[in-house]
């Protein structure tokens, strides 16, 4: 355990040479697995297959990206989009369009080869890196799910099966705007869970993600070539509760900029989402959850940022998931 709480599992056992003993060491990291999705949503991996060469040339072209002139950013803007419509790709300020609520800008990338992707012609190879690195994350969310899958004791490769369409993924490089000596704090992302299956984030050692745990904002501090792994809404949907989404924000707390990049593992907006049957039918556990579309979920979300919302309460958790709880159960904070 690391010194907030939180497990760091290391995925040697799946990603080297199979030997002896290995067999234990993968139950072992199965085990921890479902214990961190069950307690907090929340855990780190290290060991996970991604060069660490090419995660920090991820965060140096991001950065670089970031650092250009507004004017040029701004040429990389997504069209308008509604709320039923994929995730838009290309430039946001968030800051400008969010009154303050997230004091961070980014940048979205759909998978490679996809006809919504735009890519700034400067800083040089930024496509070229950002597919690369697209491409990492989605294979080691690919073992990831397996992970998830033999966590919750469902039969082989159903949650791959299930989720089959990775046209649907998406990875976000984050720029949150450094505090300064008046604001001291600020929030650069609003409190809140993710609408997805679960998320990688890669992050510098800034610092600044904190996550919910009984009434208390949690800081998960930087671990050296490690990549946080959170439970989304959706799994936890899919997993009765057994899994936990885990809400969380992004704080600016020093005079310096931060720069992540987080990859969402997300469902079709066509694909009904209910507790599995595995979960439900064949050990007689009553479901917790009301099905939903995810186009119908986000549209909550998008709902649920109003300008009412008071960026300095930092506790007003924008929590969509609840609103599909079947009475009386509710989900925990």
């Amino acid at each position: 355990m690391a010194d907030h709480d939180f497990p760091v599992i290391d995925l040697s056992p799946f990603s080297t040479t199979p030997g002896a003993g290995d067999a234990k060491k993968k139950e072992e990291v199965i085990r921890r697995i479902r214990g961190a999705c069950s307690a907090s949503g929340l855990f780190l991996i290290v060991n996970h297959g991604i060069p660490m060469a090419a995660l920090s040339d991820t965060l140096a072209a991001a950065c670089e990206y970031f650092d250009r002139p507004a004017e040029e950013k701004l040429k990389w803007v997504p069209p308008p989009a509604d709320a039923a419509s994929a995730i838009p790709t290309g430039y946001v300020n968030r800051a400008a369009v969010e009154l303050a609520r997230n004091n961070s800008e980014m940048f979205v990338i759909a998978p490679t080869g996809s006809a919504s992707n735009v890519y700034p012609t400067e800083p040089p190879r930024f496509r070229e890196k950002m597919e690369r690195t697209f491409g990492n994350f989605q294979r080691t969310a690919k073992l990831i799910m397996t992970l998830l899958n033999d966590a919750l004791g469902l039969p082989p490769d159903l949650l791959h099966q299930y989720n089959d369409n990775k046209q649907c993924d998406r990875m976000i490089g984050h720029h949150y705007f450094k505090a300064t000596a008046d604001t001291k704090k600020m929030i650069g992302s609003y409190p809140h869970k993710d609408a997805n299956l679960f998320t990688l984030l890669l992050r510098d050692d800034v610092g600044g993600l904190e996550f919910l745990r009984n009434g208390q904002w949690i800081p998960v501090s930087p671990v050296p070539h490690s990549l946080v792994v959170n439970v989304g809404d959706f799994l936890q949907v899919l997993s009765n509760n057994e899994f936990n989404s885990v809400a969380h924000r992004v704080v600016s707390l020093s005079e310096k900029d931060r720069y992540s990049c987080a990859f969402g593992c997300q469902i079709d907006r066509d694909k009904w989402i209910e507790p599995l049957a595995e979960l439900t039918s064949w050990i007689k556990m009553a479901p917790k959850f009301k099905g939903f579309y995810p186009g119908e979920f986000l549209h909550l979300v998008i709902a649920s940022y109003k300008p009412s919302l008071d960026p300095n309460d930092t506790f007003a958790l924008i929590d969509v998931v609840n609103h599909y709880a079947l009475p009386p159960w509710t989900t925990p904070n």
